[in-house]
Formats: structure tokens, sequence, C-alpha cells
């Protein structure tokens, strides 16, 4: 008896686990999702849709060692001096702990800022944490991918 017992709890336990899987990899689509839909906005100059994403605490962290708020990155987007001709995100893979998932990406972009060129080739740190129902962009840090 005691047997059947300790295979009805592992069954139960196994099912648990399968569930906490599957809700963990619901989450981590819905996250793709979100970066998929905040990278459209992005290359739209879509102000509404990066606002909404991002979270209140928002911060970038740059390739020279810069910081930008959430009102500075929006001003940015929408500058007409800002200009991309060219936008890829590859090699995408995912971390999470609880309510927080960490996408790792590569991330190309060409194009113009001011009369200065823009020949990005960054790996990308994004944190995405939980927020009601829907996922925020809490931070990022990009950093330039130097050939050697």
């Amino acid at each position: 008896m005691k047997f059947y017992l300790l295979i009805f709890l592992l069954i139960i336990l196994s099912c648990g686990a399968n569930v906490f899987a599957q809700k963990s990899d619901q989450q981590t689509e819905s996250v793709l999702q979100t970066l998929k839909k905040y990278d459209d906005a992005w290359n739209k100059k879509d102000a509404k849709t990066v606002g909404e994403i991002l979270a209140p605490e928002y911060v970038y962290f740059s390739s020279v060692g810069g910081l930008s708020e959430r009102q500075e990155t929006l001003d940015f987007l929408v500058s007409p001096k800002y200009i991309l001709t060219f936008v890829e995100r590859s090699e995408i893979k995912t971390f999470r702990n609880g309510n927080t998932i960490v996408v790792s990406s590569r991330w190309k972009g060409k194009g113009t800022y001011s009369e200065g060129e823009i020949n990005d080739d960054q790996r990308c740190g994004q944190v995405f944490v939980r927020s009601g129902k829907s996922w925020k962009l809490l931070s990022e840090h990009c950093a330039q991918i130097v050939k050697k």
C-alpha cells in the first residue's frame, strides 16, 4: 500500500511540475510576444505603443556607459534626427526567475542620428517584469560587439 501511495504522490508532483513548466513556457512566450511588439513599435517610431511597454521606472544602459530614463528614451525615439534603415534581432534566449524574465539577444541596426552614422551590432539584455496581466520592460543594456 505504501508503494502505491508513493507512486501516486510522484505522479501528482510530476503533474504539478508539468503545469508549472507549461505556465512558465506560456509566460516566456508572452514576453517574447511583448518583445516583438516592442521591436515592431520601435521600428515604426510608435512612441505610444513603446510607452505602454516600458515600465515607469525604465532605464536604458548604453554601450558607452550612458543612462537614459523612460521619457528621454521616448524623446529619442520620436526625434526626426533618428532614422533607422535596417534592424534585426536574433540569438534570442530567455532566463526566468519568478515574475522576472531576462531576454538576451543580438541587435543590429543601421541608420543615422543627427548627421552621425548608426552601425550597431550589439548584445542586449532586457529585463521584463510582470505587471498585472502584462509584461513591462524595466531595463535594457546593450554592448557593442567588438570584432577582433
